[in-house]
Formats: structure tokens, C-alpha cells, sequence
């Protein structure tokens, strides 16, 4: 399984089919001068540079509209609007630009572009993924001793935590874990331990040729029949399937695979003191599915905790975005 997936770098996904179309153009292209035309609104002391981002699919991901630009290195932070476009009056000259959109995308920064008196220059911007950053939805841990002890639980993610309930150390958790699978730590009382992270990695393939195509209306039953079938009890499966049932149903379908135990390696390793009889880690990729895309996955075989002694469950996920080109197909 540990080959399941591999990781590709950030060029996978820059070799675009959109290539450059205009001269002096790089492909994959960033930015693209669409036109220069003399614009009868303007004096000869004054152009007009229009900036379209409508290229990106900024509403599709993360919604990214905060756009902060550079220049000639005077820096201007802006929110796009539905237009998706940015007029800047500036003097005729050469002017070069900076342009980033958030951490999940890669910084944008154009060669001296040149504009005459009274002319309206059209510049379209596509910012590159960074993928993309994959992020970790959500693990979630439970402990559940035969009596209560001092535990210490410890995760070095694939990357880096963005968010810690309660506060991560630098030693890790470490609190008194219950029976009924509360966890103590200086007084007060956590039903789980919960971790969110990024992946700083370029961005892991995906064997689509095991799995399960979920359709939105299918998605409690689903989750409820294979979550049961993992051996979750009812409170780890109410968590996850409030938290994952809402968001898998807003596509009309989607692929998902399951990741278990040393796989979930990949996403993050886990050390425990003492450590349980019985660790069972399950991690989610989901995929949502666009109309055209056609898959027919083998059922994967799923796997089951078994509850003696010292138990210790971990569930979380990952929404991936579908591309073709970073499908695993060994």
C-alpha cells in the first residue's frame, strides 16, 4: 500500500495545456499581455493598464480575492470584485509587477513591461498552485485506556501544523487520558485531541484504480456503512460524519480512498507513551468529480480496529482537487 501514492513536483501540474500565445510569453504562462490599444479617454500624460485575473479559479478552491501588488515597488493591496479585473492609471514608462495571492499560490513577477502615452494595455494573470498545498482536514485522536493514566502523544506531521486544540508543545500532548476516551490536560477536559496541518510537499498522485465514486446523495449512507464496518463506535463516527458529510455533499459526486495505519505515515507518524494495544488510524482522500471525468475504481478493502486494551483511534482527511495528470497509474 505504501506505494498507493507518490509525490510529483509542482512541474506535473504547470505542464498546462494553456501555453503562451503571445511573444515573449514563458509556458506555462503566468501573465500574458492580451493587447495594446490607444484608448480615446486618455490624454497623452496618462495610460490605463488593465489587470484580469478572471483566468484563476479563485471561487473553485480556497476563495482567494486579496490580491497585494508591487509596482515599480510601490505596493497596493486590493480586493478583486466580480469583474475579477483591476484598472490602474499610471504615466506612460516600463513598469514592472509583483503580484502574490495568499500562501497556497505561487508569487507572480512579470519582466519590464512597457506602456505608450494614451493607451489601454490588457494584462491577464493566471497564479500557479503551490499545490497546492494539500491540507490536513481535521485529525482527530481519541484514547481510550482500561483505567486512567498519565499519556503523552506525540505527531510529526508531513509538513507543518497549522492549528492545535489544545496547544501542541514542543513535547507533544501530555495530560491524564479516561476510559470514556476524555482527555485531561491542567485541569480541563478535551473529548479528543485535534490537529490541522499543511503539506509543504509538492502535491501526491492518486491511484484511482481502488476506491469508491460517491454520488451527493449517497454520502451519509456511505460514510455511516463503511465507518460501522471500520469498527468506530458512534460518537467517533457522529464527529466524522458531520464534520466530512457536509463537504462531500457539496459535489454532485466525488472519489474517495481511504488511508490506514503505517499509510497514514504519509500524512503524519504518531508516537504514544505507553504506548496502546491497539492503534487504528484512518485518513480520507476526497476527490470531488466533474461530469466528464469517468472512473471505475475496485472496491477497496477496508480495515477494522480491534478493541483490546488500550485503544487508540485517529481519523482525518484531505480534499484534493481531480487532475489527469497527477493520477498514479502503475
Amino acid at each position: 500500500m505504501r506505494n498507493l501514492f507518490f509525490l510529483v513536483g509542482i512541474l506535473t501540474f504547470l505542464s498546462s495545456s494553456v501555453l503562451a500565445k503571445e511573444k515573449g510569453l514563458k509556458s506555462p504562462w503566468q501573465y500574458q499581455i492580451v493587447s495594446s490599444e490607444a484608448d480615446p479617454t486618455l490624454d497623452q500624460q496618462h495610460a490605463v493598464f488593465e489587470l484580469d485575473f478572471s483566468a484563476n479559479n479563485f471561487q473553485s478552491e480556497n476563495p482567494v480575492t486579496q490580491i497585494e501588488l508591487s509596482c515599480n515597488g510601490v505596493i497596493e493591496r486590493f480586493t478583486l470584485d466580480s469583474t475579477f479585473k483591476k484598472n490602474l492609471l499610471v504615466s506612460p514608462g516600463v513598469y514592472t509587477f509583483q503580484l502574490s495571492a495568499g500562501e497556497f499560490h505561487i508569487e507572480i513577477i512579470t519582466q519590464p513591461i512597457s506602456i505608450r502615452p494614451g493607451f489601454k494595455t490588457k494584462i491577464a494573470f493566471q497564479f500557479q498552485s503551490s499545490q497546492m498545498r494539500e491540507v490536513y482536514l481535521k485529525p482527530v485522536i481519541y484514547l481510550y485506556p482500561e483505567k486512567e493514566q498519565q499519556t503523552t502523544v506525540q505527531l510529526q506531521p508531513n509538513g507543518k501544523f497549522s492549528f492545535t486544540y489544545p496547544l501542541y508543545t514542543e513535547n507533544g500532548w501530555t495530560g491524564t487520558a479516561h476510559p470514556d476516551g476524555q482527555f485531561t490536560i491542567d485541569g480541563k477536559n478535551y473529548p479528543y485531541l485535534f490537529w490541522e496541518g499543511i503539506n509543504t510537499k509538492p502535491v501526491r498522485a492518486i491511484d484511482y484504480s481502488s476506491g469508491f465514486v460517491v454520488n451527493k446523495d449517497d454520502v451519509t449512507a456511505f460514510l455511516e456503512e463503511k465507518l460501522t464496518a471500520m469498527g468506530l463506535n458512534d460518537q467517533e463516527l457522529t464527529d466524522f460524519i458531520t464534520f466530512w458529510g457536509p463537504r462531500m455533499a457539496q459535489s454532485e459526486r466525488g472519489f474517495v480512498q481511504f488511508l490506514f495505519n503505517e499509510d497514514y505515515d504519509e500524512i503524519a507518524t504518531i508516537k504514544i507513551s505507553p504506548q496502546p494495544d491497539a492503534l487504528f488510524r484512518v485518513y480520507m482522500l476526497f476527490t470531488p468529480l466533474e461530469n466528464t471525468v469517468e472512473l471505475n475504481p475496485e472496491p477497496q478493502e477496508i480495515k477494522s480496529v480491534n478493541r483490546n486494551g488500550f485503544t487508540v483511534i485517529e481519523w482525518g482527511g484531505s480534499e484534493i482537487t481531480y487532475k489527469e495528470t497527477l493520477a498514479n497509474h502503475e
